[in-house]
Order: structure tokens, then C-alpha cells, then sequence
């Protein structure tokens, strides 16, 4: 009987949880598709939010397509940086390796809006101050961790009996890594660009050091409709946004890339 009545509290608890998790995402949604400005009840449906963005009066796709291409770009550059760097820390002993593993994990720890101050000083103290190139190079700076994290994650998933067979059998030193350590350190480096284009996207605090001025990414762009005046526009891209998000990890888990795979 106790059992039970743990296993019920249990199950009513998750379900709280997962109320309190989606249910912001659910009203936005709703809200995505009500005539009413404001948002109050009640809903009057429309397709009218979803007209507005696309017709060239918004400049929320103009926001989100610089903030693809830009993140994409960090991403894949961070993709590279943080592979490479964490093949070369494996070759390390393991003291030293573990050191630089703290030190690397530093910019995930510490607070974004110390960074970016302190990101934005050195780009004045060196010429470069609000620049696409210093924006670039802050982005890519918070993110790199995130992938040799996950490449290092997913060597401790591995051992080096393939490589040592590999060598065995006469292979050369390139072939060995692109056909063998490359091979399985796939999943962390797809998980460590994913992390790194999801943190890239929506590091608003870095981005609002570091941007240009006049250049508004889609968090700068948001913060600014925010201050100047809420539009249910936001609501409809919100909505497209979740919907891309949930197709792209249903056609992942359809391939065989679920989470706990991707990530070891």
C-alpha cells in the first residue's frame, strides 16, 4: 500500500514538473493564434500574427536569419577548434590532462556578464570594441568548452584497443584517425556543435556587449520590441521555432540519434 501511494505521489509530481516546464510554450502557442493584441480571453482565432511576420513589416525573420548564419558559423568553427583541442589534451598525462580540463571548463562557469564586460575591454584595449570579428571571437570563446567537454566525455566512453589493433595491422598514423578515433568520436562532436549553436543562439549578454551597433540579433531585436513595445508577432516565430525544433529532434530520433546517443 505504501509503495503505491509513493509510486502515485511520484507520478502526480512528474506530471507538475512537466506542467510547469511546458506549459509557458503552451500558452505562447495558443496565444500565437488569438486576434486579441493583449492576449486576453475570449481567443479570437486568426492566422493574422503569422501574416504579419511574414510580410515584410517585421523585422524579427530579418533577426533570425543573422542569428542561423552567425551561430552556425560559431558552431562550426568551435566545432573544429574544440575537436582538435580535445584529441591534443588526451595525449596528455593524465594530471595534466585533468588540469586543463578545469581550466578549459572556466568560461562555462563563469558568469556571462563578467565575460562579455571583460571581452568588450580587451576588444577596446586592442582596437577591434563592438565588431562582428569581436563578436565572432567572444561567441566562439563561450562555446569551445562545450565541445571539448563533450569530445572528452566521449573518449572516457571509448578505449584505445581499436587504434592499437588498427596500428597493429599496419596502418598509418592519418588512417588510423580519420578511420578510427575521428569514427568514434562522432557523437560528441555532434553533440558538443549542437550545444554550441544552441548557446551561441540565445547568448543575448554577449551579443548585447559585443554587437555592432544597429546590428540586432534575434534575442537583441526581442529585448528591444520588449522594451519599446510587445508585438504577438513573437508569439507566431516562437511557435515556428518549437515546431522546427520538435521535427528536427523526432527526424533524429527517427536516424537513430536520440540524446543518450548522441551524448554517449
Amino acid at each position: 500500500m505504501k509503495k503505491n501511494k509513493f509510486n502515485l505521489a511520484v507520478r502526480i509530481w512528474t506530471i507538475l514538473v512537466y506542467l510547469f516546464l511546458f506549459t509557458p510554450i503552451l500558452v505562447i502557442i495558443i496565444m500565437s493564434f488569438n486576434g486579441n493584441k493583449y492576449g486576453t480571453l475570449p481567443i479570437d482565432f486568426t492566422f493574422q500574427w503569422y501574416v504579419q511576420l511574414f510580410s515584410g513589416n517585421s523585422d524579427l525573420l530579418k533577426a533570425t536569419g543573422l542569428s542561423l548564419s552567425f551561430s552556425i558559423l560559431v558552431a562550426v568553427t568551435a566545432m573544429i577548434l574544440g575537436t582538435v583541442t580535445a584529441i591534443g589534451m588526451q595525449q596528455m598525462p593524465g594530471k595534466w590532462r585533468e588540469r586543463y580540463r578545469s581550466v578549459t571548463s572556466l568560461p562555462v562557469v563563469i558568469p556571462w556578464l563578467v565575460q562579455a564586460i571583460a571581452l568588450l575591454m580587451i576588444f577596446n584595449f586592442i582596437g577591434l570594441g563592438r565588431s562582428y570579428i569581436g563578436m565572432f571571437l567572444g561567441n566562439t570563446a563561450i562555446v569551445v568548452p562545450y565541445v571539448i567537454m563533450m569530445v572528452l566525455g566521449r573518449f572516457g566512453e571509448t578505449d584505445d584497443n581499436t587504434e592499437n589493433a588498427a596500428r597493429t595491422l599496419g596502418a598509418k598514423p592519418v588512417r588510423i584517425f580519420f578511420d578510427v578515433t575521428l569514427y568514434k568520436l562522432v557523437p560528441g562532436i555532434i553533440s558538443g556543435t549542437l550545444m554550441s549553436f544552441i548557446v551561441c543562439f540565445n547568448s543575448f549578454c554577449i551579443q548585447y556587449y559585443l554587437a555592432p551597433f544597429g546590428v540586432r540579433t534575434l534575442p537583441l531585436e526581442i529585448f528591444t520590441l520588449v522594451r519599446s513595445g510587445y508585438t504577438p508577432d513573437m508569439n507566431a516565430l516562437a511557435t515556428i521555432m518549437v515546431v522546427a525544433t520538435t521535427t528536427i529532434v523526432m527526424i533524429l530520433n527517427k536516424l537513430g540519434y536520440s540524446a543518450k546517443n548522441i551524448i554517449g
